[in-house]
């Protein structure tokens, strides 16, 4: 089949040695690809580096000097990750490191060598060592996790791939290792599959595999598949498959039935084998590339073979899946970088037509949504329709590649089907089923509104409805509405403008563009439109539609303006252009004239762009002078006739030159130009075009000169003024072709002399000095120089040949026979050998070495072996003909040690092992022991080894030697020589040796190592290994060390040796360090009873420590849940109490848990424990005790809605225990909102002494609605901490009487005297009354209480009243009264009393005035004794005079009201009524 017509494509990327990586790195140690993004390189030499291939960017590599083992780049970010071995061990050490940001995320170091390692996920590496299966997440600060052991079957395995499927639920490892041995040739492939959920590992035979998710109809839910290929030798016969399986398919749900096909190869490919498994996603198929290069290709669903064919012609070691395009890359031996693809326009075809598979061929074009199926699909269609499966046919046409059944014909088909009573319209199927598969398109979407809505469509609705939510689809639907019959039921200019309200210009301009493309003239101003808004947003779609000339009914000027602004400069002087065209003749010359006296030069081009107007403006210049206006226009104008401008510039004979030069230099006129100056004598212009407009013109201009017979002078010095700037080449043509060239001496002698390495320099300057040369001693040497000089390889064979070859004088000189074959070396290789033979003279090493550089490899081995350079001549074989047959029979006849060391060197360099060893024998050549030793272990010939190694050791006395040597014994099973060995004199490091013997499964031998070496821990884990299990015990005593105990413990529980594990763990356990792994491992294992039974036997151990007694608790905890409270009960001072907390919250037992925190004073865990686990942790007693210790307070009121919900019956206990800490307006608000204020009435009875205002609400309103007045009055007296007025209104209107009168008591309380008396006497509570008045002390309310009682005919509560309010009653306002209504005698006791009162304060002040009387007497006498004692003269006068004073010391007689005397006062009564006695 044509290529052209093949289903797969394939193209060649890159090859890896274009962008400089050398053919010795491509391999499969060095080269990693782990995506279609990155290729990665290590390379060793000349230097440590990695090179970073960017698939975007291939021909830019990135470069880094790193030293690593191996190199992985992420599959989609920049993140690198190396591998590197520890020195001195066999650890590798793994770091990632983000290039970008030039930081290294994370590093580990592996305690086993990684054998393979990839990213399985951008996120995950795996990691493969020789006996587990790591991986190693890229986020944290996670070490790697163990996720399986290697089966036993991939054992000794090169490991070549490893993958997880994308749920990342099943592993699979791929390794391979050589054929059986009657066809070892033939390579076997082994598979590890790995289940994460299940834990279990299948192992099956495989070269390849891979993972793929594919939808089961019928299932919801995507199925995992697996697909491998494997290629196996049985009974003679080779059978090669392609298998396809389902993974952990779910039972009663649609799952995949597995498929096998046959893996054919062609006769000449019988030893091939797959390498590689790429299956596409996006097509689904699978790709199997073999290791020689073959393609196979399947169908994923069916295992249906579609394509095979060679893509290489070398081995291919490395492939990856490029997902972007449904195909793979692949990396073979060349370096070439090969991309298969499907090839969507044959692929098709391909399968129908050849394959005549036509069923695969329409699944597979609905699946890809590729072309070439439309016959089959619409067959198919029409066969469902005709056989009336609608439902069938529906989804035919819903998954028809690119669409073709989705056409108003499939509409109209689906309508035209009559509709079944009770049944769905078959349309409406259709429309349904296409809704389920995706999006309709607008005709469909239109359809569907009809059907459904039955009425004619509101487009500008649907339009913007459509615009909301699917923008693309809005511009389809606009486009179907301007193109239905009868016109665009909506307005052009209103559906642009709707898409330009949201900013969506694409959309409008590309309804537009579909709109417009008739170019009608009344579609101007949308025209200006849609330039308007490109030209505004998107300069360049614009400048698209003006370049393709779409439009010519646009407003130009306005266009032009706008292209202006954009900077679109040609296409608005285009746009002036064509408005200046539409203008009459008169008003175009106007603005030509305009234009011209703004801007002549910028707007001139505008104007015109004739030849003939440019060549007489140039003449017109000329003629008038204006010789810098010709020089500008002929340098710079592209529309005038050169020839004729020309002629004209010489006809004119300008005394400036320029503007000609401009003409001949642009148009190629140099020889007219160069004569035209030099006939004229303007050879300063000559100068000036050579030197500095083109110095590559020169030759020209030196040919013209010549031919013009210009003195050489000028010339010569014309030439060496530009130099280096001519172009020899042409300079020597036009000189020789006028043999002139001796003419150029000078200039080349000085070009050599400046170190000139053009060739044409140097053939001219010999074809010169042999022209010259006449002296015939002299002129072998000179014509050998001129020759060697000017490059003539073969005319200098042709004379040194006449020279040497035909018995000449020369003949035997050395030098000329050098030269003779060295030149026949560089130029004529066919020649060199026959000089070999003949020639004698000559200097073999020297010319031998030459003859290796020029790849002459035949005959520098001839050279050497002429010479008897033996070691010379095998190198050749080995190192340039590369033929190691060739030089160990080249080896056999000369017979010299040295030729045999370098013979074994190449042997070993190219894995020859043994033949290496034997050659390195007959040298007797121990200096290369150490790369010996390396390879033979490499290609396990270790019989071979053997013998060399006694070879070495009779000549060295190395540790090296004697380890190696033991350590081979040892491979090969030769344990009597390993023992005897070991009683002889050596130097063997035998720790070293038992190591790797032990490392190499080698038990028995390592045990005897170790043995001797009395290296007990060792000795221990050996005897394991080989299930000794009772001497490993013994062994692991006398080593006594944690390690052993370990390891021996850990390999007698695998065993089940329970007695000899038990007695390790006790040896373990009592360090506390090494517990929990011990605990961990036996849990692991699941044994749980062993190891409860260790950590009892532990308790007694006089060494027992805090750690026994927590761990066998936490094991008590999780599986002997009956020992656990009676353990923490006897052991509480010596566990750990914390973590065995975290175990009981783990394993749930919340009694235990709540019994630690209490014992480690962790009260508010405690407490949080009983509350949240109440059945089972909850006990009021020990509740209580602990609630009031807790520190929280938060988690009292936990406490309390805890009671509510659970302990209603018993919460006032709890509040009465917390109530110093509560805040009791928290707790009422509490009990409030949940509807359970009566539940706390004790509580806030205890507590309402603290007078809080919530508490006393709270119960004011329980009493209220208990109608208990009297506690309500007495909470109302003790307590007066409560919203007074609101109580008292919220009672006023009760029923009961006793509720209103504690209302108005609070009233009163309040102040409030006006609402309480008149509550009072609404219900005639008449004492209320006149206590309320008399406690106000207001008069006008006590006298009109009077005058109520007065109008309701209440005369005993008038009398009552004078007295209860006596302090308040005016004495006349009562007299008043009680005279006008008639109750005098009601009001005479009142009376009586006023009188009494009145009088008794008369008489008190009578009393008072005499006794001040008194007083002021006394103090008179007093001051007149003092005035008798400081005036002695005063005892002369007469004593019948009195002192004058004493007249002023009378008193006055006492005043009486009415002759009455004085009341005495008596004590007032309560309520302020006096006593009525007294008179």
């Amino acid at each position: 089949m044509a290529v052209a017509n093949a289903p797969i494509t394939l193209k060649e990327v890159l090859t890896l040695p274009s962008v400089g990586i050398n053919q010795q790195f491509i391999t499969f140690t060095n080269v990693t690809m782990e995506s279609d993004k990155y290729i990665c390189v290590r390379e060793t030499s000349p230097q440590n580096s990695v090179v970073i291939i960017d698939m975007n960017m291939p021909m830019q590599p990135l470069r880094r000097p790193i030293t690593a083992d191996s190199a992985l780049m992420n599959p989609n970010s920049r993140i690198l990750a190396l591998k590197a071995q520890v020195p001195g061990t066999t650890q590798d050490y793994l770091q990632m490191f983000n290039i970008e940001a030039k930081a290294k995320l994370k590093s580990h170091q592996m305690p086993d060598q990684v054998e393979f390692w990839k990213w399985i996920t951008p996120k995950m590496l795996g990691l493969v060592t020789q006996y587990s299966v790591y991986h190693w997440s890229i986020e944290g600060d996670s070490e790697p996790v163990k996720m399986f052991d290697r089966a036993t079957k991939l054992e000794n395995n090169q490991i070549i791939n490893y993958k997880c499927s994308p749920n990342e639920k099943w592993l699979v490892l791929i390794g391979i290792t050589p054929g059986p041995p009657e066809r070892p040739q033939l390579v076997k492939g082994n598979m590890q599959l790995f289940s994460v959920d299940q834990q279990q590992t299948q192992s099956l035979d495989a070269h390849a595999a891979s993972f793929a998710q594919f939808k089961v109809p019928g299932n919801e839910n995507p199925s995992t598949l697996i697909s491998f290929a494997t290629k196996s030798f049985n009974a003679g016969q080779i059978t090669s498959n392609v298998h396809v399986i389902e993974l952990g398919a779910l039972p009663g749900k649609a799952s995949f039935a597995k498929k096998k096909a046959d893996l054919s190869f062609l006769p000449d490919f019988a030893d091939d084998f797959p390498v590689a498994m790429q299956i596409s996603n996006k097509f689904s198929l699978i790709y199997v590339i073999t290791k020689l290069g073959l393609l196979f290709v399947y169908d994923l669903e069916t295992a249906s073979p579609i394509y095979r064919n060679r893509i290489s012609t070398d081995p291919i070691f490395l492939t990856s899946e490029a997902s972007s395009v449904g195909g793979f890359y692949a990396i073979n031996r060349r370096g070439q970088v090969l991309l298969a693809t499907v090839n969507e326009a044959t692929i098709i075809p391909f399968i129908s037509g050849p394959l005549k598979n036509l069923e695969l061929a329409v699944n597979l074009a609905k699946r890809g949504n590729l072309p070439g199926a439309d016959d089959l699909v619409v067959k198919r269609f029409k066969e469902l329709f005709d056989q009336t499966k609608y439902k069938e046919a529906a989804e035919l046409a819903a998954e028809s590649p690119q669409g073709i059944l989705r056409t108003p014909d499939t509409v109209s088909k689906f309508q035209s089907v009559p509709v079944q009573a009770g049944q769905t319209p078959p349309l409406l199927q259709y429309f349904g089923t296409l809704l389920t598969k995706g999006k309709l398109n607008s005709y469909e979407s239109l359809e569907l509104s009809r059907l459904v809505v039955k009425y004619t469509p509101d487009y500008l609705f649907l339009l913007q409805t459509i615009l909301r939510t699917d923008p693309q689809g809005a511009g389809e639907f606009a486009v179907k509405m301007s193109q239905m019959k009868g016109g665009c039921p909506l307005d052009i200019n209103t559906i642009t403008d709707l898409f330009l309200q949201r900013n969506l210009v694409r959309e409008a301009t590309a309804f537009l563009l579909d709109v417009l493309k008739p170019n009608l003239p009344e579609h101007a101003f949308l025209q200006t439109k849609v330039l308007e808004i490109n030209l505004v947003t998107f300069p360049n779609v614009a400048e698209a539609i003006l370049a393709g000339s779409m439009f010519s009914h646009y407003d130009r000027p306005r266009v032009a303006q706008l292209c202006e602004k954009a900077g679109l400069y040609i296409q608005s002087l285009k746009a002036l252009v064509d408005f200046l065209g539409t203008l009459s003749s008169d008003w175009a010359m106007e603005c030509m004239k305009e234009l011209l006296i703004v801007n002549p030069r910028g707007n001139l081009q505008i104007i015109v762009q004739d030849p003939e107007v440019h060549f007489k403006y140039i003449e017109a210049s000329a003629k008038t002078g204006q010789l810098k206006e010709v020089e500008r226009v002929t340098r710079e104008s592209n529309f005038y006739d050169a020839e004729k401008t020309k002629n004209f510039l010489m006809e004119a004979k300008l005394p400036d030159a320029r503007p000609l030069i401009n003409v001949c230099d642009r148009f190629g006129f140099v020889p007219d130009l160069t004569h035209y100056l030099y006939i004229n004598n303007m050879l300063r212009y000559i100068e000036g075009y050579v030197q500095k407009v083109n110095p590559g013109s020169a030759p020209l201009v030196v040919g013209q000169l010549l031919d013009d017979e210009c003195p050489e002078d000028f010339i010569k010095g014309l030439i060496i003024s530009v130099r280096s700037l001519l172009p020899v080449e042409t300079l020597v043509e036009e000189c020789e072709k006028r043999n002139r060239l001796r003419l150029l001496t000078q200039f080349l002698e000085h070009l050599v002399t400046e170190g000139s390495q053009d060739v044409h320099v140097h053939n001219a300057l010999g074809k010169i000095i042999i022209d010259s040369n006449n002296n015939p001693e002299q002129q072998v040497s000179s014509a050998v120089k001129a020759f060697m000089t000017a490059d003539l390889p073969h005319e200098l064979i042709e004379l040194l040949e006449k020279i040497v070859l035909q018995n000449s004088d020369f003949s035997g000189n050395v030098n000329l026979q050098n030269l003779l074959i060295l030149t026949a070396v560089k130029a004529d290789s066919s020649r060199v050998m026959d000089y070999v033979n003949r020639l004698e003279n000559f200097d073999g090493p020297v010319v031998g070495e030459m003859a290796v550089e020029a790849q002459l490899f035949e005959e520098a081995f001839a050279i050497f072996k002429k010479f008897n350079l033996n070691v010379e001549a095998v190198n050749v074989l080995l190192d340039n003909v590369k033929s190691i047959e060739r030089a160990a029979e080249f080896a056999l006849r000369v017979e010299e040690d040295s030729v045999w060391s370098q013979v074994a060197k190449a042997q070993l360099r190219e894995g020859l092992v043994s033949e290496a060893i034997e050659s390195f024998i007959r040298a007797e050549d121990a200096t290369h022991f150490l790369e010996v030793i390396r390879v033979a272990e490499d290609a396990n010939v270790y019989d071979d080894m053997v013998s060399y190694l006694l070879m070495v050791r009779n000549k060295v006395k190395e540790v090296k030697v004697d380890s190696e040597l033991l350590y081979a014994y040892a491979k090969i099973g030769r344990l009597g020589e390993v023992e005897d060995f070991i009683l002889m004199p050596n130097v063997a490091n035998l720790q070293n040796v038992g190591d790797r013997m032990y490392d190499e499964a080698m038990y028995e031998a390592a045990k005897i190592v170790y043995a001797f070496v009395s290296n007990w821990g060792k000795l221990a884990v050996t005897l394991v290994k080989l299930q000794q299990f009772q001497g490993a015990v013994d062994a692991a005593r006398k080593a006594s060390n944690a390690k052993t105990w370990k390891e021996v413990c850990f390999a007698c529980v695998d065993a089940e040796e329970f007695r000899l594990a038990q007695i390790c763990g006790l040896n373990i356990i009592i360090q506390v360090d090494d517990l929990e792994e011990v605990s961990e491992f036996y849990q692991n294992k699941g044994f749980f009873n062993e190891l409860i039974s260790l950590m009892e036997s532990g308790l007694g151990l006089e060494r027992a420590h805090m750690g026994i007694f927590t761990e066998l608790g936490v094991l008590y905890a999780r599986y002997r849940y009956e020992k656990l409270i009676e353990h923490i009960k006897l052991f509480s001072t010596r566990l750990n109490i914390p973590k065995l907390i975290r175990a009981c919250d783990e394993q749930q037992h919340w009694q235990e848990l709540t019994y630690l925190y209490i014992q480690y004073a962790e009260f508010d865990n405690a407490a949080t424990t009983v509350m949240n686990h109440s059945p089972e942790a909850w006990e009021h007693v020990q509740f209580k005790d602990i609630v009031g210790k807790v520190a929280n307070v938060e988690v009292y009121y936990k406490a309390v809605h805890f009671y509510l919900l659970e302990h209603p019956d018993i919460i006032n206990d709890l509040l009465n225990v917390l109530a110093l800490r509560l805040d009791h307006t928290r707790v009422v608000d509490i009990m409030r909102k949940a509807g359970h204020l009566r539940l706390i009435k004790p509580y806030m009875v205890a507590v309402q002494s603290n007078n809080v205002t919530a508490v006393n609400e709270a119960l004011n309103e329980i009493y209220v609605e208990e109608e208990d007045y009297e506690r309500l009055r007495e909470s109302i007296d003790l307590h007066d901490s409560f919203d007074q007025i609101g109580l008292a209104q919220k009672i006023e209107k009760h029923e009961l009487v006793e509720m209103r009168r504690v209302a108005a008591y609070i009233y009163k309380k309040a102040g409030k005297w006006k609402q309480s008396i008149a509550l009072s006497k609404k219900d005639n509570l008449y004492k209320d009354c006149m206590e309320t008045a008399s406690q106000s002390g207001d008069h006008d309310l006590a006298e009109q209480l009077l005058v109520y009682f007065i109008e309701q005919g209440k005369k005993e509560s008038f009398a009552t009243c004078l007295f209860v309010c006596y302090d308040l009653i005016r004495p006349d306002v009562a007299l008043e009264l009680a005279w006008i209504n008639n109750i005098i005698d009601l009001a005479f006791p009142y009376l009586l009393q006023v009188m009494r009162e009145y009088t008794g304060k008369v008489d008190e002040i009578i009393k008072d005035k005499l006794e001040a009387q008194k007083e002021a007497k006394a103090k008179e006498q007093e001051e007149k004794e003092v005035m008798s004692q400081q005036n002695m003269y005063a005892q002369l006068l007469p004593n019948a005079l009195p002192a004058p004073s004493m007249l002023l010391a009378l008193p006055a007689p006492p005043m009486q009201m009415g002759g009455m005397p004085p009341m005495p006062m008596g004590g007032m009564p309560p309520f302020g009524m006096p006593p009525m006695g007294g008179y």
